[in-house]
């Protein structure tokens, strides 16, 4: 159903219809450009503290929807009040998508972002030391990767005007998001016809991601251990180490668009190597915003600990 494919790109793109402006203490900063590649000007969009009497940290959001859809969230209440209640600054930012964008060029846009909002830190007053990154089901892979990828990642790195300046984050939150393109791959309904040609992909069908993924890795598919290799490559699964930024990684139970909690696989492994790693499961939810006190009283000490916020 067209229904599932838009109710999901909708819980990453925005809550209700207000603008920042209606929380008290915010301003909103829309369509600001960060960088050009391709011919294409990428934006975002800022949300920021007006009367903080010290640089704030950061919170970046990357949107959902298949690494084929969506845009920055262009208001701010989703947020509320477990980020702006922390004076927390929030950059909705945009990448490239679908064909023109894929791996790992949609990944190079974030960080390019990350490193625009480091570059402008005096402009925004923020704390360039305290930007982390949030994201749900694409966007989560995103963020994830943001969070684990070492700073010389081979994405095509920055653009001219953004070379010198560090991608590094200090924490990601993400939920919902796969963390394997292979197992995802190996997971997901056979997308090739009897003809031997290939359907797109088709929102009725649970998990579908290998028609996605054809497109999304350029026409490569994990078909040889070279190819395979890649895929990992393209994952937070091929970026284990210790040395990562915090992660908090939410998985729904019920989730059917990434089922068998790949999040909770990767934070076994980051465990056991050593990394900062928390996990969450949304009990009998599906692929959904996480909300709720539960996910509340994880969410909030750990935004307090990663983000180095002092409670008042």
């Amino acid at each position: 159903m067209k229904f599932r494919l838009i109710a999901v790109v909708a819980f990453v793109l925005a809550g209700a219809a207000s603008a920042a402006g209606d929380v008290p203490g915010y301003k909103s900063e829309l369509n600001i450009p960060f960088c050009t590649v391709n011919g294409k000007e990428l934006k975002m969009n800022a949300f920021l503290p007006v009367k903080a009497d010290k640089p704030s940290p950061v919170m970046v959001d990357i949107h959902g929807g298949w690494w084929t859809v969506g845009e920055p969230t262009d208001n701010i209440q989703h947020f509320f009040p477990t980020f702006t209640g922390k004076g927390i600054a929030i950059f909705a930012i945009s990448y490239r998508l679908g064909k023109e964008g894929g791996f790992p060029e949609n990944i190079r846009d974030c960080r390019n972002a990350i490193r625009f909002i480091r570059k402008n830190a005096a402009r925004f007053n923020i704390d360039p030391e305290r930007i982390g990154c949030m994201g749900g089901s694409a966007g989560s892979h995103l963020s994830m990767m943001c969070a684990m990828v070492p700073e010389d990642f081979n994405d095509g790195g920055p653009t001219e005007e953004l070379k010198g300046i560090s991608a590094k984050v200090c924490n990601a939150y993400s939920f919902v998001g796969p963390t394997d393109f292979v197992r995802q791959w190996d997971e997901a309904p056979e997308d090739r016809l009897p003809d031997g040609t290939f359907r797109p992909a088709d929102d009725n069908i649970h998990h579908d991601a290998r028609p996605r993924h054809r497109i999304l890795h350029h026409g490569i598919i994990p078909d040889t251990e070279e190819h395979r290799a890649l895929y990992r490559k393209m994952s937070p699964i091929g970026h284990v180490r210790k040395d990562i930024a915090p992660l908090l990684i939410v998985d729904g139970e019920r989730d059917d668009i990434v089922p068998h909690a790949h999040g909770k696989y990767l934070h076994q492994k980051l465990k056991e190597a050593g990394a900062d790693s928390t996990y969450f499961l949304m009990e009998m939810q599906g692929h959904v915003f996480p909300r709720g006190a539960k996910l509340t009283a994880v969410l909030d000490p750990w935004l307090n600990r990663t983000l180095k916020i002092e409670e008042k």
